[in-house]
């Protein structure tokens, strides 16, 4: 029974620290075990061209599925941290994406209903800092924390990386990426995430708990992106600075 509860309590804190990492990525990149706050990065662009045809065999077969509307997830080691991952691409171009996906007002509002108070402690272009507060079925007590972010943007893409510094949470990080596909017209979004909830439970059982919520999350990214901009709905308000749509480069 404490298995059972532990289990489902990781599911749930998952679900939150998705919805409030707002403010994902090809490969990690190891600099992240020396500096544990900081996130991953993009997979350099010659190792990408020089992948054996298995690699190339492989990452084919997954785009295909992308294509399709499935989400993909799975892990990446970075030294001693395993970090789940996911990957879907969205129908519409970076520019639509990044407006809904940094403001945490969109999931307050829509994306994660058990969001009961948000409050934006630092407000910059490319940084902020957010204390959340999360109400949790029972017997799990309301939880608060505080998530820092920073946020990069190009004709390229963009990139979050998120980490705790404060709250309920001992520790979750990780980064969001998106990148440009056919010309422009879809994104491709990478989410990469690590998690210790701050009670013992065995990492297998927080990934797992990850793994489950993860598609949900980015579903529900994908279906608010899509009734903003094929039905019409409204972007939420207020917003952060840095939920500026990106820049033309």
């Amino acid at each position: 029974m404490v298995l059972t509860f532990r289990r489902n309590a990781v599911r749930l804190l998952t679900l939150l620290s998705i919805c409030t990492s707002i403010p994902l990525a090809y490969t990690v990149n190891a600099a992240l075990a020396a500096q544990p706050h900081q996130a991953l990065h993009n997979e350099p662009k010659d190792h990408a061209e020089h992948r054996d045809p298995a690699e190339k065999k492989e990452e084919s077969a997954i785009y295909e599925k992308l294509e399709k509307g499935e989400i993909i997830v799975g892990y990446k080691t970075v030294g001693e941290t395993k970090f789940v991952t996911g990957r879907m691409i969205i129908n519409q171009p970076p520019d639509r994406i990044w407006p809904i996906m940094v403001n945490p007002y969109e999931f307050k509002g829509t994306i994660s209903p058990r969001m009961t108070d948000l409050s934006v402690m630092v407000d910059q272009p490319t940084t902020s800092t957010l204390k959340v507060n999360m109400d949790i079925v029972f017997p799990i007590p309301p939880i608060t924390y505080i998530v820092k972010s920073k946020y990069e943007q190009s004709a390229l893409g963009g990139k979050i990386d998120f980490w705790r510094i404060g709250g309920t949470l001992k520790d979750f990080r990780g980064q969001w990426i998106m990148v440009p596909r056919d010309h422009g017209t879809k994104t491709e979004l990478v989410y990469s995430m690590y998690l210790d909830p701050g009670f013992y439970v065995p990492q297998w059982i927080v990934r797992q708990g990850v793994k489950a919520e993860l598609p949900k999350t980015l579903e529900a990214l994908r279906s608010r992106v899509k009734s903003v901009w094929e039905e019409s709905h409204k972007l939420a308000h207020p917003s952060i600075m840095a939920a500026a749509p990106l820049k033309s480069i």
